[in-house]
């Protein structure tokens, strides 16, 4: 896996062979949306890697054919969600009965005060409770 700066390089080289306009100018927009979010903070650097690396697939295979998330423009005022849940949330537009993709708001959180252990309690559409329960080593 190159770095970020090497995929965008290399990205921005491979959109000059997009044959629409359109679409050239959808995955520029794409690129910028991947850079200004690899730059923001708290953002995980493997949300940004795994959108570069499956556009880079897209752009290399012969003929190009877009597939979502990128047959549309990037979300503007909001933050991309992970390559997965944008894939899946695509696949249940295309399918309605099944769920959208996301992680459920939990029913109960709780971090002790020190943060060392957490217990999240999360109920899915069909009703089954799953629990969670985290604990770290204080520190010496």
């Amino acid at each position: 896996m190159s770095s970020v700066n090497e995929s965008v390089m290399e990205l921005a080289f491979l959109a000059t062979k997009i044959t629409s306009p359109g679409d050239r100018v959808r995955i520029t927009e794409w690129i910028r949306k991947l850079v200004q979010t690899h730059t923001e903070e708290n953002t995980h650097p493997k949300l940004v890697e795994e959108y570069l690396d499956y556009l880079k697939l897209i752009l290399t295979s012969t003929p190009i054919y877009l597939v979502d998330p990128f047959k549309s423009y990037p979300p503007k005022n909001k933050p991309l969600v992970p390559l997965a849940e944008a894939l899946g949330n695509s696949i249940s537009k295309k399918c309605p009965f099944l769920p959208q993709c996301g992680s459920p708001a939990p029913v109960v959180l709780h971090r002790s005060g020190d943060d060392t252990a957490t217990i999240t309690v999360n109920r899915d559409p069909d009703g089954e409770v799953y629990c969670y329960m985290a604990i770290a080593p204080r520190d010496p």
